[in-house]
């Protein structure tokens, strides 16, 4: 189970309502007031202690007040759309996917790495690998690729680390990446109010509830 709080800027008291998302369970604690507030801290300690009793082993915002409280993370959402990342950005920018590179960066060859290549390849036209590997890896890739890996910067980047986000460079090796004008979302997705959708797609995701190839990557220069 995932819980978060919500502070509702109204008088009251606190309260605990039972979510179902996708077949996930979400508890929300409502709080009264605001985070500023002068009993703040201690609603705060309260509503964790009162969710970690009803079984909640992660929130989907990290806490200033309990930082060693486990957090939902979204690099692992990041990483599994890296793909129609990758793609939305290349046609955003007026790029033809089949005619472009696209490079990925890591310092290790992952699962996720690994996944994304194969995804990549029936996409674009070359892949670009910056990743610390031996040539039989090199050779092994190119065979069931079926499109060569050239030595080029890529007309996009997916990077694997940890970095900052620029037009078309998006890294995705930290725990909560940042990926500018680019929003993910599953369409027809009814939140509770206050609730983070990042993060609760992260948790969909984990939980094995989430319909990747329903997942939109939009386009948000806002």
């Amino acid at each position: 189970m995932v819980g978060y709080l919500h502070f509702t800027g109204k008088r009251g008291r606190t309260q605990f309502v039972l979510h179902d998302v996708l077949g996930l369970t979400v508890w929300e604690a409502q709080l009264p007031h605001t985070q500023e507030s002068r009993f703040a801290r201690r609603r705060t300690l309260k509503a964790l202690d009162r969710l970690d009793r009803a079984g909640c082993r992660r929130l989907l915002a990290p806490c200033p007040l309990m930082p060693q409280y486990p957090a939902v993370h979204t690099r692992g959402l990041w990483q599994a759309l890296a793909v129609p990342l990758a793609l939305t950005d290349l046609r955003v920018r007026g790029l033809e996917p089949r005619r472009s590179v696209a490079a990925l960066q890591s310092d290790r060859m992952t699962r996720s790495l690994y996944r994304t290549c194969i995804a990549l390849a029936g996409e674009v036209g070359a892949l670009s690998l910056s990743v610390r590997q031996d040539n039989g890896l090199v050779w092994r890739l190119q065979q069931e690729l079926g499109l060569p890996l050239v030595d080029r910067p890529g007309d996009v980047t997916l990077s694997f680390q940890p970095g900052v986000s620029q037009p078309g460079f998006f890294p995705l090796g930290g725990d909560d990446p940042e990926i500018g004008c680019f929003r993910l979302t599953l369409p027809g997705l009814t939140l509770p109010e206050g609730c983070p959708e990042l993060p609760v797609l992260a948790a969909l995701l984990d939980a094995g509830r989430l319909p990747l190839h329903q997942m939109l990557v939009i386009p948000d220069f806002s």
